[in-house]
């Protein structure tokens, strides 16, 4: 392990807060809907929700120091606009759901390209297809578990938005960038 356990924990709490917000925007536009009541909720989202949000952001911040040249360049400036670039990312996939899938889709690849090409470098393509690819076959599943549904008009990759691809690619670029920083002593450089 590379990152502290108190980095460890920042990072999850990071996350878990970032996906309450993202969360919290699907449920008010009806984009998702949770059907269970087992468990406590914390604000819109049931717990296991930023739970699993916080894991993953913890994780990738891991996997992104064991890859090849971590960065020590990145400062905290650009990290705290990795995490608004993802949130607002977020929030643009909850006031999109209702459009046609081609252009709600294509505005969050063109976000997600944007946000690898200021803040990633080649390594943290890794987190990213990583996020990619395990964060919405994990909603699939869930989804089909009948805990949760997106909307009809938002559910159209395997009962999920199409456009949790590029969001969670973005998320993986982010939470590899923040890791770097986190190694890096994350130089304050307010400047840049």
């Amino acid at each position: 392990m590379k990152l502290r356990v108190r980095e460890l924990a920042f990072f999850f709490l990071l996350g878990a807060a970032a996906s309450l917000v993202g969360d919290h925007s699907h449920v008010t536009t009806e984009t998702t809907e949770y059907f269970t009541d087992a468990v406590p909720s914390v604000w819109s989202s049931p717990i296991w929700f930023p739970i699993l949000v916080g894991a993953a952001t913890a994780s990738l911040a891991e996997i992104r120091l064991h890859l090849p040249n971590p960065r020590t360049d990145v400062t905290v400036r650009q990290g705290i606009a990795g995490v608004a670039a993802v949130i607002g990312t977020y929030v643009t996939t909850a006031l999109v759901h209702g459009a046609p899938t081609v252009p709600s889709t294509t505005l969050i690849v063109a976000m997600a390209v944007i946000i690898w090409c200021v803040l990633g470098d080649g390594p943290s393509v890794v987190c990213g297809v990583l996020a990619a690819v395990i964060g919405p076959a994990v909603e699939i599943t869930l989804a089909k578990a009948g805990l949760f549904a997106y909307h009809d008009d938002s559910d159209g990759l395997f009962g999920v938005g199409p456009w949790l691809p590029p969001l969670y690619f973005a998320f993986g670029v982010v939470v590899a960038m923040l890791g770097e920083i986190a190694a890096g002593g994350g130089r304050p450089n307010y400047r840049r």
